[in-house]
């Protein structure tokens, strides 16, 4: 954990489905004088599950999962967060313990904003309260369509609609013609899909094939959307 001054954070437009991205420019600029500059290292675990610290996180810059321990051992992926989220959130509103790690991807900035400032801030932007509503609800229709998807369609289509996701709101644009690096492992691929690595094999050489894949040069780049959205069965515009 580095603390400090956040330095060289891009000012390029907030992704639109983030709080930061939701908000009018009056409330985005308050949020962003709140709480203490932060930075954490690639892997690193920023919140752990069943803690009681009441403070959130504002993501600046950077990548992590949000990740649970299961009764049985196993890691599950639920989600993935980036660029102008606010993490912790309802743990710290709510008083609760943390439901979930948060664990960085790559290297993230952010701000640790402590619980009275969060409160405060809600209380005089009824706006920033209505966007926090609306990143709640989506998460929670993404969280149910991702349920249905679980019962009734199989490992390959999971795989492909998981990889549109990540790949939509977070993929890294590479040079020009080769597409979008997916910023995560297979194994949390697997996870997201709810299926194992050899399904998500199967998946990649699947859509290999297609051609919405290509893993030549010891990455996994995404090289046409419109193929991989049509392997997962989704229309143009993503339902969660």
């Amino acid at each position: 954990m580095r603390r400090g001054t956040v330095l060289s954070v891009s000012v390029e437009k907030w992704p639109s489905r983030s709080l930061l991205g939701r908000l009018s420019r009056r409330a985005r600029e308050a949020l962003l004088q709140l709480g203490t500059p932060i930075g954490y290292d690639a892997h690193q675990r920023i919140i752990r599950q069943g803690d009681s610290a009441r403070h959130t996180l504002l993501v600046l810059e950077g990548l992590v999962k949000i990740v649970v321990d299961t009764e049985r051992g196993r890691d599950v992926v639920l989600a993935v967060r980036g660029r102008g989220d606010l993490l912790g959130e309802m743990a710290t509103l709510e008083r609760r313990p943390r439901a979930a790690h948060v664990i960085a991807c790559v290297p993230v900035k952010g701000r640790i904003i402590h619980s009275p400032d969060l409160g405060d801030f809600l209380e005089r932007s009824p706006d920033a309260c209505l966007a926090v509503a609306r990143v709640l609800s989506e998460r929670l229709r993404g969280s149910d369509r991702r349920g249905i998807d679980f019962m009734v369609c199989p490992a390959p289509v999971r795989v492909a609609r998981a990889l549109l996701e990540v790949t939509q709101r977070w993929g890294e644009t590479v040079e020009v013609g080769r597409g979008l690096v997916i910023p995560l492992s297979q194994k949390d691929i697997a996870s997201l899909a709810g299926t194992g690595l050899s399904s998500v094999e199967k998946a990649f050489r699947l859509l290999e094939e297609a051609g919405a894949l290509d893993r030549r040069y010891r990455r996994v780049l995404v090289t046409d959307l419109s193929r991989l959205r049509r392997f997962g069965e989704l229309p143009d515009e993503i339902p969660y």
